[in-house]
């Protein structure tokens, strides 16, 4: 407060319980007089007649001096109350001001509240020297300016102010009390407005989120519908094109053998977005459920790289696993992790040009093992990666190939290895190649 400019207006003499009430009466006019609302001249008026009740019974005298307050732009009502009492001991002053101390007889009940009331609030009490309490109200910006030019008219203006009598500081704490009772009367009001309206927004939310649970169960069940209705007549075509490839019907010609071989793959697609997508319902709805079991995996990716190195080979591409023989066995749902490790191969084998490779390996981390999946494809640009495990994402430097996918092989293969209990994560460089590894838990006869 040492940097606030006062402009003293006058003091006030407390000697009688009497100058309480003069106390109140020309603090409330003055405030009034200085612009202050009339919610606020009752905050002060209270505030003050707390200070000056607290000289009164615990000091039996002092003063209370009236300022206007300037720093920088503010200005407002600037209120010292002082005496020459016995002073409050510091641990008795601290207990009151955190609300602590308990007094049979008030003391400090006064200070807290007044602290509430105020803007600024400032004490100084030693024992046997008796308390100073320094208060501040600042007006609003707006009538702040106001204020300011025109100190010297306020002064004068206090000066002339004649003491009222008890009853009329009586009457007019009367009409206080009955514009509060008004005012909080309106916000009454205005709080049953706002509750009615938060009934009828929480209402219209909660239709909203019906309808958005009734939408999410017919797209799941029409999801379930469709694929489960593709899938019969999509293994049915896949069997024929067996049938014809398989030369029982004799040996076709190259220009046939063309036409099966790109049915072939068409159907085979088909089924895989079929399967991605009963998938992803399963997952996004809880229903896909584990049935988890000691596996080993070298025996189950030796499999994955004996299918999947046909179709490298044709490509041109090279798939190499290197699991150890002590690798310990993995607790896991064979099928579903099948899946997963299906997919990253496809992906790696899917973006490596001719001549490239793709290298499966695993090791033991802790109470885990790893299982990473290494190509020399095209790679990721550094700002897809953080995206690439989302529903229907694909990284911008894969998506103009012409090897194009749903967007969904990434995203269940992370929730499969997350319902394992796993993680999953993707290093890339564009031109360099890609590397996604998971972890899946050790099974307990083996941990």
């Amino acid at each position: 407060m040492e940097a606030i400019n006062v402009t003293r207006l006058g003091d006030i003499y407390v000697r009688r319980e009497a100058d309480i009430v003069k106390v109140r009466d020309r603090v409330r006019r003055l405030a009034r007089e200085m612009g202050f609302d009339q919610t606020t001249q009752i905050k002060i008026t209270t505030a003050v007649s707390e200070l000056t009740r607290n000289i009164y019974e615990y000091a039996k005298s002092g003063a209370i001096t009236l300022s206007v307050a300037q720093l920088g732009a503010a200005a407002g009502l600037h209120i010292t109350a002082r005496d020459e009492g016995p002073g409050i001991e510091p641990a008795t002053l601290d207990a009151i001001m955190s609300g602590g101390y308990r007094s049979a007889h008030g003391l400090g009940i006064g200070l807290a509240g007044t602290r509430r009331l105020v803007d600024d609030f400032q004490i100084e009490s030693t024992e046997g020297e008796g308390t100073r309490v320094t208060v501040v109200k600042w007006l609003p910006p707006a009538r702040a300016g106001e204020l300011r030019g025109r100190v010297e008219e306020v002064r004068e203006r206090f000066a002339e102010l004649d003491e009222g009598s008890a009853v009329e500081e009586l009457a007019q704490q009367n009409r206080d009390l009955l514009a509060v009772l008004s005012e909080l009367e309106e916000k009454r009001e205005e709080l049953e407005q706002l509750n009615r309206k938060l009934a009828d927004s929480n209402r219209e939310l909660g239709e909203a989120n019906a309808k958005l649970r009734e939408v999410a169960e017919l797209k799941e069940e029409f999801l379930a519908v469709t694929t489960h209705d593709l899938r019969s007549p999509l293994a049915v075509i896949s069997g024929v094109i067996s049938f014809f490839s398989s030369g029982r019907l004799g040996e076709l010609t190259p220009e046939q053998q063309n036409m099966v071989s790109m049915m072939e793959r068409n159907t085979q697609n088909l089924i895989e977005l079929v399967n991605d997508l009963l998938d992803s319902a399963k997952i996004e709805s809880g229903t896909l459920q584990l049935e988890l079991a000691p596996t080993e995996l070298p025996a189950l990716v030796g499999d994955i790289c004996e299918a999947m190195g046909t179709v490298a080979g044709d490509k041109g591409v090279k798939v190499d696993c290197h699991f150890p023989d002590d690798l310990p066995k993995v607790a896991a749902d064979r099928a579903k992790l099948r899946r997963a490790i299906v997919n990253l191969v496809s992906n790696a084998v899917k973006f490596t040009p001719k001549g490239g490779s793709v290298d499966i390996h695993g090791e033991r981390q802790d109470g885990l093992v790893r299982v990473s999946v290494t190509d020399t494809g095209v790679g990721v640009k550094a700002e897809d990666l953080p995206h690439l495990f989302d529903k229907y994402e694909q990284g911008s430097s894969r998506a103009p190939r012409r090897e194009k996918g749903t967007g969904l092989g990434l995203y269940i293969t992370r929730q499969l290895v997350e319902l394992h209990g796993g993680e999953i994560s993707a290093e890339s460089e564009v031109g360099k190649g890609s590397t996604f590894s998971f972890t899946v838990p050790i099974a307990e006869d083996d941990a």
